[in-house]
């Protein structure tokens, strides 16, 4: 009986050991799943952020050029003079 009762004790003790490893485990996995959440956020973010830049890039780029073109020349500085 001795020798069952010192298995058992020696099976709780790893049992708390196990226990308590499992629950660092899971903390730090916690915080890693926050920031990737965070990192998802931001990426969702950016790629909003560059859609409407690439359209404003698309539809106001040509006028931006058209007249930048128009200031040059009224300005004296036709193509090819450098």
């Amino acid at each position: 009986m001795d020798n069952f009762e010192h298995c058992m004790s020696d099976f709780r003790a790893g049992l708390m050991e196990n226990t308590a490893a499992t629950l660092r485990v899971e903390s730090n996995t916690a915080e890693l799943v926050e920031l990737l959440k965070l990192a998802k956020t931001s990426i969702g973010f950016f790629t909003a952020t560059g859609r409407v830049l690439r359209k404003c890039v698309v539809w106001f780029g040509p006028f931006i050029a058209f007249a930048a073109a128009v200031w040059a020349l009224m300005h004296g500085k036709w193509p090819g003079q450098g």
